[in-house]
């Protein structure tokens, strides 16, 4: 007998059922045999595996559903039965080929054959898609007609499908929902495909301004995460997430580009992970003192929603402008502090930011923006916001309850873009805030959270410039001590500057910035220790200094008491001159006094 008939005859006897429901398709590609479109079996064995693979293939037809499978050893070999016929002989060369036994490898192949038989005419290998837009994805197609059925989608516009041996190629291509269809003779399949963007696409790339001497760490991560959270392109419903930024000094005219890692999520979307890449550019700004001061005070307790300032931020003009409101109505407001571009024309806006939270202590809640502002103003650090045409952002935006102060002091300069742009305080009903907005008005820096928003009905709402506006908000003054002589002592707060108007006058000059020159001298024999003293002359208050750049901050003191700022040794002869800048802290009783006087001795008052 011919080699390959022996071999034949020895391992691929089938058996043709007559009580067939329908028959299984098979075919071959390579040395892989297909029933009803799976693999079952490579034959390796031989000096032509394709042929016999092929002759497996063609007997394999004659099976259907209803075959039986089974395994029995004979001898070294081992048989798969369909019913009580032989179906196809193991040999254990066969199973060396394939590194394992003949009883194993029969079993494995029967396994497989059985599934097969048991499809039914139609079966994908995914029962449901949910897919990202702009991908494409292999769907298998299996059973006794899967090898010749016609595939379509219902809508080419979401999804395109090309036929493949195995299944289909599916392309998805548009946002929405459609269905797959598989037809073979009288049998039909039907896959529904949902095609879903992703929150968003990387990489992406920014960058961002700020100022400063340097400008500090606090500005420079605030400005990268401000364009992670604001300027990233991703769906409108995104949220993102990432590392905080660990920021660093940037100086006068330096760059520097951080790569962060960012996560965006949206509902009824894949969530989307990548790099965006943002450059922070340190512009060389001239340093120009303020050019007024803008005081949204007036009045202090506010009663009704309502207007509460509005001025115009001129342009190449900083101003500084603090704003100082307690809510006694019965119910909560919002207090929104905002800069609005209704030009055509993009305006960058130069800030230096200070704002509280709302707090019950009027004095600690003026502090906390003091600070704040203080910090970043002894460098002139601060951050560039770019306003695009008929937009606005907000400084401040923040909801009180009954009995709390919102207290915020900061520099604005419009660097670029129109000739104005308009700055308005304003006291709104208690709007639910959802998103970014509600992170907004948790943070002393809400267009970081918010970033910039068409102008809108609220933003064009009735308001008077304000008659509160004071040129010139700085103090230049002088605390001498000589020791042996007079205490040295200067008044804070006493004499009000005047307004633009000459007829408001700034009680407290609260916000004013003091410059003040301190010389001391010890002409004496001995060598003497002077301290430098704050007191709370007319009530309750707190101090902030910036000694020589290193920022100072007493306790909250009541009526007469007394904080040391600073202890000063001076040897015989020697003398010392420094720099002191303060300013009076909103929510305080003004005037107060700093002394100059021998170590551990206090004031007669």
């Amino acid at each position: 007998m011919h080699r390959f008939s022996k071999g034949l005859q020895a391992i691929a006897g089938l058996l043709v059922l007559s009580s067939a429901s329908f028959a299984a398709e098979a075919h071959v590609k390579g040395d892989v045999v297909y029933v009803n479109n799976v693999p079952i079996l490579e034959w390796k064995s031989g000096s032509d595996p394709s042929r016999i693979a092929s002759e497996i293939a063609k007997n394999l037809r004659t099976l259907d559903e209803e075959s039986v499978v089974k395994v029995r050893s004979a001898g070294e070999d081992t048989k798969v039965f369909a019913g009580q016929i032989q179906a196809v002989m193991v040999s254990s060369q066969e199973a060396r080929s394939h590194q394992t036994t003949a009883p194993m490898l029969a079993e494995k192949w029967a396994s497989k054959l059985r599934d097969a038989l048991a499809l039914p005419p139609l079966k994908f290998s995914e029962e449901f898609l949910r897919e990202p837009l702009g991908t494409t994805k292999h769907v298998g197609l299996v059973g006794s007609l899967a090898f010749h059925a016609e595939v379509s989608c219902s809508s080419d516009s979401i999804a395109k499908v090309a036929r493949t041996e195995s299944g289909f190629d599916i392309q998805f291509v548009g946002n929405g929902d459609t269905r797959v269809t598989a037809i073979s003779g009288n049998a039909q399949r039907t896959l529904n495909v949902a095609v879903r963007p992703y929150a968003g696409t990387f990489p992406q790339e920014f960058i961002t301004e700020v100022v400063g001497s340097p400008a500090a760490k606090s500005t420079v991560s605030g400005a990268v995460e401000a364009c992670l959270r604001t300027r990233v392109v991703s769906l409108p419903t995104a949220t993102c997430s990432f590392i905080p930024v660990s920021g660093d000094a940037l100086a006068v005219g330096a760059t520097k580009t951080y790569a962060v890692r960012l996560r965006l999520k949206a509902p009824d979307a894949f969530d989307a992970v990548g790099n965006v890449s943002v450059t922070v550019r340190n512009l060389a700004l001239t340093n120009t003192p303020d050019s007024a001061l803008w005081y949204s005070n007036a009045p202090e307790a506010v009663r009704q929603v309502g207007p509460l300032f509005s001025s115009t931020l001129k342009s190449k003009l900083p101003v500084r402008f603090l704003y100082h409101h307690i809510n006694i109505a019965t119910q909560p407001m919002l207090l929104r502090v905002e800069a609005i571009n209704d030009s055509d024309v993009v305006a960058k806006v130069l800030i230096t930011p200070g704002d509280s939270k709302p707090d019950k202590n009027p004095v600690r809640a003026g502090m906390t923006a003091a600070r704040q502002f203080l910090e970043l103003f002894r460098t002139s650090s601060g951050e560039v916001v770019s306003l695009p045409p008929h937009t606005t952002f907000p400084i401040s935006i923040r909801r009180i309850s009954p009995k709390e102060t919102v207290s915020g002091l900061c520099t604005l300069q419009l660097i670029d873009g129109p000739a104005d742009v308009q700055v308005r305080a304003d006291a709104l009903p208690p709007f639910e805030l959802r998103g970014a907005w509600y992170d907004a008005s948790l943070s002393s820096t809400p267009w970081r959270e918010a970033g910039t928003h068409p102008v809108n009905e609220y933003d064009r709402g009735p308001s008077e410039p304000s008659t509160h506006v004071y040129p010139n908000p700085y103090k230049d003054e002088h605390l001498d001590y000589r020791v042996g002589g007079r205490y040295g002592f200067l008044l804070l707060g006493q004499k009000p500057i005047s307004g633009e108007d000459h007829m408001n006058n700034l009680d407290g000059n609260f916000g004013v910035i003091y410059r003040i020159s301190v010389s001391i001298t010890n002409p004496t024999a001995e060598p003497t220790d002077v301290d430098l003293a704050f007191e709370a002359s007319a009530g309750y208050m707190g101090g902030l200094f910036l000694l020589d750049q290193k920022l100072v901050q007493t306790p909250l003191l009541g009526p007469k008491q007394e904080s040391r700022l600073g202890r000063f040794h001076l040897a015989s002869g020697a003398s010392k001159h420094f720099e002191i800048l303060t300013l009076p802290v909103s929510g305080g009783s003004y005037p107060a006094t700093l002394f100059l006087r021998p170590a551990e001795q206090r004031s007669k008052g």
